[in-house]
């Protein structure tokens, strides 16, 4: 069965599943839902992404209909993305918009959304799944956090240096922009080792579209004598609590002058206190190093959800990444396996002269004997995308095991990285 838009299935006398197919009669329900449930702020957020995104032929919405009042009582969607980790294209996708009206919370809706979203995935090839959303609800579905996603610095302004720029404008980016704003952000991300594949119509949605986020974020050019040297995007954070900075690479003085604009914007619109900027903004970003540098205070940080739902399948498409960094190793040419476990899928990667000749999988309880790693169901993300270490995973939870004599294998394979991955919406 192909599932596609128009999909109907019956749960029982009262309640139906669906996809949406494109009719307003649908949007009019869907964002009705997601204003009682996420409030009106919400609601152009989803008219937008209905409407207007550039893949929204291949954005899939499912919902659950009460069919004796006609209304859409819980829904989420199902949006295609493409991340690329080092030279490698991952078709994944996205999980957004999710909600549940509250009388009919507890009743196991979002878990049948969740089991169509999946049939969608493996039908329809995407790797893993990722969602940005709420504390703790999302274990109970398969994800862990894994690659940041929501970091906060607060600044004191009077940290902000005072330096006169008056040679550095900065300016709305147009159209006319684009090819910049493409270069400069690739020659930003290529440091980075996940992180977004953008089409010229997705980079226009992203870039130049004030109202493509659930509160504005408009991009902006920095020239220097004229000249057009950096780019940022702006707005407000998902909780309308901090200024979002999404920078290329930028020169201290271009720093202090967005700064300085920030910091202006916040005097005239009284978002916050005149004596603290919140700021979200990744840490290890060059501007995020330097706010720590002008006094800036780090708060705990949020991070993307995860589910890889086949570890084989993830293996065998990392094949050439794996293959790569036991070549540039002290284990050129290794002859020999390694067993990787989450405790319920059991993976065997087999090695012949340095090149993945056999990936085998099991579900079953895992050998702990002959596993190189074992680390507890989604857990083992953090690991496997380079989030963290074995040794970091391995010290708050103590059934993250490793062997003594795998451990340099393992960390060559999958060594810690730096990763700065986003959405389209």
């Amino acid at each position: 069965m192909t599932l596609e838009k128009g999909f109907y299935q019956r749960i029982d006398d009262h309640f139906s599943l669906h996809i949406a197919g494109d009719t307003k009669e649908v949007l009019s329900k869907l964002v009705e839902l997601n204003t009682k449930v996420h409030g009106e702020i919400i609601r152009d957020y989803v008219e937008n992404t209905f409407l207007r995104h550039p893949n929204k032929e291949k954005i899939l919405w499912l919902y659950i209909k009460n069919n004796n009042s006609d209304e859409i009582i819980s829904s989420i969607n199902i949006i295609p993305l493409e991340w690329e980790m080092k030279n490698l294209v991952l078709s994944i996708c996205e999980m957004g918009f999710v909600g549940t009206l509250e009388k009919y919370r507890g009743k196991g809706f979002i878990g049948i959304l969740n089991n169509l979203y999946e049939k969608i995935m493996k039908e329809r090839g995407y790797i893993f799944s990722v969602i940005r959303g709420i504390p703790y609800y999302y274990r109970r579905l398969g994800y862990e956090f894994a690659i940041p996603l929501d970091e906060r610095i607060t600044l004191p302004v009077d940290g902000i240096p005072n330096d006169d720029l008056g040679e550095i404008k900065i300016r709305k980016a147009n159209q006319q922009d684009l090819e910049f704003i493409k270069d400069k952000y690739n020659q930003f991300h290529e440091n980075y080792f996940i992180r977004n594949k953008f089409d010229d119509d997705c980079f226009t949605y992203r870039f130049l579209n004030d109202t493509f986020n659930d509160t504005v974020l408009s991009t902006f050019i920095i020239e220097d004598k004229e000249v057009p040297v950096a780019y940022f995007s702006l707005g407000m954070s998902h909780d309308n609590a901090a200024y979002s900075i999404y920078p290329s690479q930028l020169k201290s003085n271009h720093m202090i002058k967005i700064l300085q604009y920030i910091n202006e914007l916040n005097q005239r619109n009284e978002k916050t206190s005149n004596s603290n900027i919140p700021l979200h903004i990744n840490y290890e970003t060059d501007f995020g190093k330097y706010l720590v540098q002008l006094g800036g205070i780090t708060h705990n940080t949020y991070g993307w959800w995860i589910k890889i739902p086949d570890l084989k399948l993830y293996f065998e498409l990392i094949k050439p990444i794996i293959e790569s960094r036991i070549k540039n190793s002290i284990f050129q040419g290794y002859s020999s396996k390694i067993i990787i476990s989450n405790y319920s899928e059991t993976v065997e990667i087999i090695f012949q002269n340095g090149k993945i000749s056999e990936i085998n999988s099991t579900i079953n309880n895992p050998n702990l004997e002959e596993c190189d790693v074992c680390c507890l169901g989604s857990i083992l993300n953090k690991l496997i995308l380079c989030d963290k270490s074995m040794e970091e995973i391995s010290y708050i939870i103590p059934d993250a095991m490793i062997k003594d004599s795998s451990k340099l294998l393992i960390e060559t394979i999958f060594p810690k990285k730096l990763s700065y991955p986003n959405s389209y919406i």
